[in-house]
């Protein structure tokens, strides 16, 4: 009978007791918890940088459709009169085209960049006094441009280059201000 009482023991103590199971298991539920919680933050920053790269890229293309354009543009001037430059010019530039085909009726072709309603507008123009049907957005709704400035020399001082100050923000639930400034020569 004593040897059945010492392997009656010996079951008793290779178990696990209900108190043991509990801290285990508690252990596991807050690594658990602090795993989710670190990938859920990645992937929300990870969301977030796509977001900023994708608005990014598009105020970055709408920066290089002005720098060519401009580059082999003639004739810059501020807001809607060519020829009129100053610095700086706050309302936009337009100026005369030879790189883009005219589908006018003479052989001169504008265009035009402008800031409205908080994103960059480009308008392909007949002439240089347009309405507001000549000018489309080039940047997305994720991006809201505050100033779009052109330094336009005045024709005396010798106009070699013009350039392009943006500044805005990238919208989503973590706005993201920017600042972009590029010089064009022109050619």
């Amino acid at each position: 009978m004593k040897l059945q009482a010492t392997s009656y023991k010996l079951q008793a103590n290779s178990g696990f007791t209900l108190i043991e199971i509990m801290v285990s298991v508690s252990i596991f539920v807050v690594v658990a918890m602090i795993t989710t919680g670190a990938l859920i933050t990645i992937s929300d920053v990870n969301r977030k940088a796509q977001a900023i790269k994708i608005a990014m890229d598009n105020v970055s293309f709408a920066m290089d459709s002005m720098v060519t354009n401009l580059r082999e543009g003639e004739v810059f001037g501020c807001g809607s009169s060519p020829g009129q430059s100053g610095t700086p010019c706050d309302d936009g530039i337009v100026f005369v085209s030879t790189r883009v085909e005219s589908e006018c009726g003479t052989d001169i072709k504008y265009i035009g960049y402008r800031l409205k309603n908080g994103h960059i507008q480009f308008g392909s123009l007949c002439n240089s006094n347009p309405g507001d049907d000549n000018y489309m957005d080039i940047t997305s709704l994720e991006v809201n441009i505050a100033e779009l400035r052109f330094y336009v020399p005045t024709p005396s001082q010798g106009l070699t280059r013009v350039t392009i100050v943006i500044k805005g923000q990238v919208l989503g639930k973590t706005p993201t201000n920017f600042y972009l400034q590029t010089t064009v020569k022109k050619i």
